[in-house]
């Protein structure tokens, strides 16, 4: 899978989820602000700088994601290894999510 189809995907996920993906400008701001997971006025959003480059977004959402029970979604089998592989290693680990081919695999 390409990271733009993945990135698309999880935006569907949290759509569903009736979580609100944000893409903004984070540098602008004088604050330490980091792209992750928030509540606004009782609603929860994903809120990821625009300037991270793609696998960097996956990252975010794949972490914000994975604080929500996802069992009675469809999650493509790729895009669900991602999440396993983010469970097993812990949050801070990055991904590594290689651009190329349509059928990309995970590394094992």
């Amino acid at each position: 899978m390409k990271e733009s189809e993945i990135l698309q995907h999880l935006e569907e996920i949290a759509e569903k989820l009736a979580i609100k993906v944000q893409q903004v400008n984070l540098r602008k701001d004088y604050y330490n602000l980091k792209s992750g997971l928030c509540k606004v006025k009782g609603e929860y959003r994903i809120i990821v700088d625009k300037h991270l480059h793609l696998s960097e977004k996956i990252d975010v959402l794949i972490d914000a994601l994975g604080e929500f029970d996802l069992e009675g979604l469809y999650i493509n089998p790729y895009v669900r290894r991602l999440f396993e592989k983010r469970s097993a290693a812990g949050s801070s680990v990055p991904l590594i999510v290689e651009s190329g081919p349509a059928d990309t695999r995970p590394s094992p």
